[in-house]
């Protein structure tokens, strides 16, 4: 369940209502997407320090697949959906039914319809997630293309610091299990704000 320690309570409320809702809406669109019934759980819940996400991810040298997702208007910054490289191709056999090449660990291994089928779970996960941040703050978020990105997590995160530049310290963080009668696939969710808005959120749920 949620990392309770140290959290306020008004915290803990506004991390079990993001995952009633985003978990709920998103468990709706995959079911339908696949044609087989998708349980979604929260495992693990917490806000974390942007310098520990690698840790989140088993270390800098593990190969992830990640999705990003550039956020604006009420709160700026970008989204990044992680999954380990077995379960992302795990998923990726799941939706297309191909399996994909493990030559390259990278995006060369997977074929344009195997891409193409990442970022709309993505699209999923994320506007799901998002929808739920709205109609708990208020706020409005749009949301970018995702870019898929299969590298080690440490270059992943290089990644994100080149592109779009210097975020706060405060990182939303959740883990997404998705499971079927056949198996179970993680997702790790991180809401990654950029200074301002993430003050604006931390307002917004009466924590400043």
């Amino acid at each position: 369940m949620f990392d309770l320690e140290g959290l306020p309570n008004n915290q803990l409320d506004f991390l079990r209502e993001l995952e009633n809702i985003g978990a709920g809406h998103a468990a709706s669109a995959l079911s339908s997407m696949l044609g087989d019934e998708v349980h979604l759980c929260v495992p693990r819940a917490q806000f974390c320090a942007y310098a520990n996400i690698c840790d989140l991810l088993n270390g800098p040298e593990s190969i992830v697949a990640g999705l990003l997702v550039g956020i604006s208007e009420d709160i700026n910054g970008y989204i990044l959906l992680v999954m380990s490289k077995p379960d992302a191709y795990a998923l990726t056999q799941m939706l297309t039914g191909e399996t994909p090449s493990e030559e390259n660990d990278s995006i060369a291994d997977l074929s344009e319809m195997q891409i193409s089928a990442l970022k709309e779970i993505s699209n999923i996960l994320v506007g799901s997630y998002l929808s739920a941040i709205a109609s708990l703050t208020g706020f409005t978020v749009n949301a970018s293309v995702p870019e898929l990105v299969i590298d080690m997590a440490g270059a992943v995160m290089n990644l994100l610091v080149s592109a779009y530049g210097n975020y706060g310290d405060g990182v939303l963080f959740m883990e997404t299990e998705f499971a079927t009668a056949q198996q179970s696939i993680f997702g790790r969710f991180f809401l990654i704000p950029d200074v301002d808005s993430y003050n604006r959120l931390m307002a917004q749920m009466g924590l400043l």
